[in-house]
């Protein structure tokens, strides 16, 4: 008996090992969270999203639901101005549209292998995307997309100073999205926390929870007819950041949102819901 309660023991002690092996070390102090590149060091990513859209015309509810991934590359430049200037290469992308009228996928040839620079402050902040103006997607009766908002917002942000468990932050950043259609802007008046430490792919990540809210407005023309449209967003955000090497790891999202699409011509007014879920991480290679 005495040598099996010492052969448990030295089980136990073994578990709780491997489990401490498995959780970083919590700094004691506070820490900065900030990007660092390494020129010749490329990072690639991958994003999912799946959305589906609920549209309420006279008492009938049409969903239409929409898969899409995007696999980047992102190859350091050096600094620009204090920021990280970056190449960023298209490798893949799908969007898959079911809708009440069929399903529709986009010929997505004109942007895969396309690349173009960005600017990323230490704090996250997209500086500049505008290379990606010239980028579209075709999406058929939808009309040309502008590929600018799939990179607005693409990292999550940090506060300059330190920060240390149970700090909070504001975040608030625009997204605008083009199109032949016309505009949409969503803008977002986010809070994020600095929610705990934990092992991730290999990493000692700072876990950041983000209670997503914002507004979204837009002026549309379709088949002739002007649409308004207004909605609210709400979610959560989950990300990973390995603050020993400045290195963004991962993310999980889910949004919901509600809202209403006007035709002032026509005195009608259209209710719609949705909701978006999103996964990011970084591909190893």
């Amino acid at each position: 008996m005495k040598t099996a309660k010492i052969l448990l023991l030295g089980l136990v002690l073994s578990s709780l090992a491997g489990l401490a092996a498995d959780r970083p070390a919590a700094p004691q102090d506070a820490v900065t969270l900030a990007y660092k590149f390494t020129p010749g060091t490329p990072l690639s990513y991958k994003t999912t999203s799946a959305q589906v859209q609920n549209i309420d015309v006279m008492g009938q509810t049409m969903v239409t639901e929409i898969s899409s991934s995007l696999d980047m590359t992102l190859a350091p430049k050096g600094l620009k101005d204090g920021n990280h200037l970056l190449g960023l290469t298209i490798d893949g992308m799908t969007v898959n549209v079911q809708g009440p009228q069929g399903g529709a996928t986009p010929d997505l040839k004109d942007v895969i292998g396309k690349s173009f620079d960005m600017v990323l402050s230490p704090q996250g902040e997209e500086v500049d995307v505008s290379g990606a103006a010239s980028l579209f997607i075709d999406m058929g009766q939808g009309g040309r997309r502008e590929m600018t908002s799939d990179f607005q917002g693409i990292f999550p942000n940090f506060p300059a100073a330190a920060v240390k468990v149970g700090d909070k932050w504001p975040v608030q950043e625009t997204i605008t999205q083009k199109s032949d259609a016309g505009e949409i802007k969503i803008a977002f008046n986010n809070e994020s926390t600095l929610d705990g430490f934990e092992k991730v792919d290999g990493f000692d990540c700072a876990r950041i929870k983000t209670a997503v809210k914002g507004v979204m407005s837009g002026s549309l023309n379709q088949m002739g007819m002007s649409l308004g449209m207004d909605a609210k967003l709400e979610g959560t955000d989950t990300s990973y950041f390995a603050f020993k090497e400045g290195m963004f790891v991962k993310s999980e999202s889910a949004v919901d949102l509600s809202g209403v699409i006007t035709a002032d011509s026509m005195g009608m007014t259209i209710n719609f819901t949705g909701t978006q879920r999103s996964a990011s991480a970084l591909v190893k290679k």
